[in-house]
Order: C-alpha cells, then structure tokens, then sequence
C-alpha cells in the first residue's frame, strides 16, 4: 500500500547508499541527485524511497522509487512479475533496475518509475468511506474489475518460465498453499495447520492459468483522472483467475477499516454491496464466471495466509500495529473455521 507522500531524508545514510548504487547501476560516479530522496508513506511489507536524479543518464529521466524489501525470494518474484506485465503494456511502473541485499543496500531493491495519483482509497479511515457512500459503491468496484479482466488477459507463460526457472516456491496456488501449512506447523498453530490440510484435501479442479496480481485492492491501485497504476506484486502467481477474484472480494466483503464498533455493520454492508457489483462487473469485462463453491475455497485460503502471516509476527517478536491483517483477522478466522470446520483463532 502505497500513497504519493513522503519525509525527507537529509543526512540519512540509506540516502547516500542509495546515490552510490545508482551511481554504479547507471556507470556515473559523478551523478546527484535533483533533490534530496524521501520515505513514501502508506507501505507495510516494502520500504519505498522517492527521488530524482539531475542530468539523469538515458533511462533515469523523471520520479523514481527505489523498493526495498525484506524478503530476497519474494522480491526477485516480484520484479520479474512487475517487468513482465509492464513489458506487455499492462499500467505498473516499469522496473529500471533490481538487486539482492549484496548489491549495496543491505536489502534487495527494485527501481521504477514513480506512479502518479492517488490510491483509489486515500487511507484506513472508514469514515469517509462511508460518507463517499454511493460514490465508491460504484467506481472502486468497476475500476478494480476491469483492470483485473485486463490482466488476466495476458499471457502467463511468460511469467511462469521465468518463477519455474528460478524455482521459486510460491509461484502457484499449489505451493502457496503447502507453504501455509509448513508456516503453520513451525509457528506451532495446530489449528492452522488443520485448516491448510483440510483445503489441500478439498481443492477444486484448477481453471486455465492466468496472471494474479493477489493483492488487488483500492489501495494498491492509483488513479490520475482516468489514469490508472497498479503497484506492489509481492503476492502475484500464475493460477486460476477465482484466486485473484477471490482475494479482492473477500478484501471487499470484509474492509480493513478503522471505524467506531457501532459503524461496523455499515461498513460491512456497503463493502459487500461493492463485492457483488465487482464480480458482476468482473465477468462482464473477462466473459469468465467462477463458481460460488470455487470462490469461498480461494477465500479460505487466502484468510488462511492472512492469519498465517500474522502468526510469524507473534513468532518473531514483530506485532506489526496497524497493518489491515489484524483488523480483519477475526472475521478470517470465522470464514476459515465455517469453510473448513476447524476452529481456527485470529491470534
């Protein structure tokens, strides 16, 4: 999750680091930067840093946002999905470089263009979700159906040569699943893992593979007038479009916003008002219908990868306060425990 504002890093040493990687990427030991970098706001997982560079070098012209992420194997199948689907003409920022955490920021790293806009949702206030009432009822859930009928449109083999040549583990819905319930096992949450078996024992037949963003929802999705990005691919795969459709209609259904109790049941229903108008929305665009049974299955697993990632936060030590996990995380919990039968805990 991402918003176009940021702070200042005057003196800061990811700063000059940062100078010094660009400088080696682009071979000009003298450049500098236009203005100094600043901390993009609004991300949990990533760490983003905006900046420009003066007298850029050919390829480095305008905003740029260098992506730091804590995890190497997500990172490389994060650009490689991002290059790919931006290479084929879908609206992500093209990717100018990458490297590990041995390439001189301590982190593996993405640098991209920086999008303009702003999230189709400016922030975790429900509030003014609701006050925008009709208003997002019908634009968030059209715009995020057919930028998903747009993608999926793509071809995935490229991608999916590219994650099956560097073997990664989470390229299919297959193997996300089985790494849920090896995460689940090792944090020591017996009803997790019983939940990831009874899913791997209950699998639909998969539908024809397609490009999954897995994480497209109104805030990772900017708009500039009819202008649309998308960002963040840390959670795409190559898999059954019921997946994609499934993630965002659950993030619909159930909106990690930060409202008053007594709001609650207002949110909810505005949220699954904004879910069936999505899928209505969805199948007009892509001509494809995924079954109700597929979708609760997909939904399942994704609360189950929700509530499996909060888990290693108690684990390691790291509450991660604020992140939308932790506010949806009981209503996960009840759609995972009534779709497999396990009772199954938020925490």
């Amino acid at each position: 999750m991402t918003v176009n504002s940021g702070v200042k890093l005057n003196g800061d040493t990811l700063a000059g680091q940062l100078l010094s990687v660009v400088r080696a990427l682009t071979g000009s030991p003298a450049l500098e930067y236009a203005r100094p970098p600043e901390r993009l706001t609004g991300g949990f997982w990533a760490e983003l840093v905006a900046f420009s560079l003066a007298d850029p070098p050919l390829g480095w012209a305008g905003e740029l946002v260098a992506r730091l992420m804590p995890d190497p194997n997500v990172a490389r199948k994060e650009t490689i999905v991002q290059g790919a689907v931006a290479a084929a003409g879908f609206p992500t920022p093209a990717v100018r470089a990458s490297g590990g955490p041995a390439d001189g920021l301590g982190r593996a790293f993405m640098i991209m263009d920086r999008a303009p806009g702003r999230p189709l949702l400016a922030d975790l206030a429900g509030i003014t979700a609701i006050a925008q009432g009709t208003g997002l009822l019908f634009r968030i859930p059209d715009v995020l159906a057919v930028t998903m009928a747009n993608l999926h449109m793509l071809d995935p083999e490229p991608v999916r040569s590219q994650l099956d040549s560097i073997r990664y583990a989470g390229g299919s819905v297959g193997k996300l699943l089985e790494a849920q319930r090896q995460l689940a096992t090792g944090y020591e949450r017996a009803d997790l893992t019983k939940a990831a078996e009874w899913l791997i024992d209950h699998q639909p037949p998969p539908g024809p593979a397609v490009i999954c963003h897995g994480d497209l929802h109104p805030f990772n999705v900017l708009a500039d007038g009819d202008q649309i990005t998308v960002l963040d691919w840390s959670s795409a795969l190559v898999g059954s479009r019921a997946h994609d459709v499934a993630f965002t209609t659950l993030l619909l259904s159930e909106p990690p916003l930060a409202v008053p109790r007594l709001m609650q049941p207002e949110v909810r229903l505005l949220g699954r008002r904004m879910a069936r108008r999505f899928i209505r929305s969805y199948q007009d665009h892509s001509g494809a219908v995924t079954s109700p049974a597929e979708l609760r299955w997909h939904q399942a697993l994704i609360c189950l990868r929700a509530l499996v990632e909060v888990s290693g936060w108690a684990h390691g030590g790291h509450p991660h306060a604020g992140h939308p996990w932790l506010v949806s995380g009981p209503a996960f919990a009840a759609r995972l425990t009534a779709t497999t039968g396990v009772q199954v805990q938020a925490r």
